[in-house]
């Protein structure tokens, strides 16, 4: 078989072989490829609000809710209601073995300060107290007071034979020989409800008459208080709901968890005045 005479080797780059197709989806390399870059000269990234902002944005928030509230103090100017002891007597008052007995009458007088907001008392409690005894407590019906209202309330407080400590008996004994009568100390602790259109507001009210004196010396077991009427001395209030328009029920719960947090607040107050009593008698040394 004879060759052509024209014939060549073939010569050049070998037929490119199609691109394989990756098994995983993913371009080779995909991980040492260089990102994605941007060169648009007017993307601006996203920057986080400053502070000034948020502040702003703040005050433009409170603002109307803080004006709707000063406006409304300065148009309805609301006051706490006021209590007065106007009198306090005692009967069948005896004290013996450490056994105290007695009958306490006491009125009391509520008024309304407000000339726009009326008042609705959902529970008042009264307590007497004899240094860090607690002697009788009584409740009150519920009741409302109008503007510039007030209204009178009698209560009756009694204790037959209840155990007193010996500091109790002997401070009684002393003051109904040295001044012919013998202090109380009664505290009043109410649920009030202020309203005022739609409005209404919830808040704890608790009032105290201290060193009530009452005419009961020597042997005499009746006598009345000493002295004109006094106005009870308020404790901060503790503002505890308010709504517009919304029904609102009594919470006894709440009535003695308030009383729980007075009581202990009269302790330490008592604890101090027994203390400071007991030094200005015996000395330093012996406290």
């Amino acid at each position: 078989m004879q060759q052509d005479p024209n014939s060549r080797p073939a010569t050049g780059y070998p037929y490119p072989y199609p691109p394989q197709q990756p098994a995983n989806g993913y371009p080779p390399n995909a991980g040492t490829a260089y990102p994605y870059q941007n060169h648009n000269p007017y993307y601006v990234p996203l920057q986080p609000p400053s502070l000034r902002a948020v502040l702003i944005f703040t005050a433009v928030l409170l603002l109307p809710i803080l004006s709707i509230f000063f406006i409304f103090l300065i148009i309805v100017r609301p006051q706490s209601p006021t209590v007065y002891l106007n009198s306090l007597s005692v009967s069948n008052f005896t004290v013996s073995d450490n056994r105290l007995s007695g009958k306490w009458d006491l009125r009391l007088q509520f008024q309304n300060p407000n000339s726009k907001m009326s008042l609705h008392y959902d529970d008042v409690l009264c307590t007497l107290y004899r240094g860090r005894e607690t002697l009788s407590e009584t409740r009150l019906q519920p009741f409302d007071l109008g503007t510039k209202d007030q209204a009178p309330f009698n209560a009756t407080l009694s204790v037959s034979g209840t155990y007193v400590d010996g500091r109790v008996v002997d401070s009684i004994g002393k003051e109904r020989a040295e001044k012919g009568s013998v202090e109380f100390d009664l505290r009043v602790v109410s649920l009030v409800t202020f309203r005022y259109g739609v409005y209404t507001g919830r808040s704890s009210e608790t009032v105290f008459c201290d060193d009530v004196a009452v005419g009961v010396g020597g042997n005499i077991s009746s006598g009345n208080m000493v002295g004109p009427a006094m106005r009870c001395k308020r404790e901060n209030g503790r503002f505890l709901h308010c709504s517009a328009g919304e029904t609102l029920i009594d919470q006894p719960k709440l009535l003695e968890n308030l009383l729980q947090r007075d009581e202990s607040t009269r302790a330490d107050g008592r604890n101090f005045r027994d203390r400071a009593g007991f030094i200005a008698e015996h000395g330093t040394s012996a406290a």
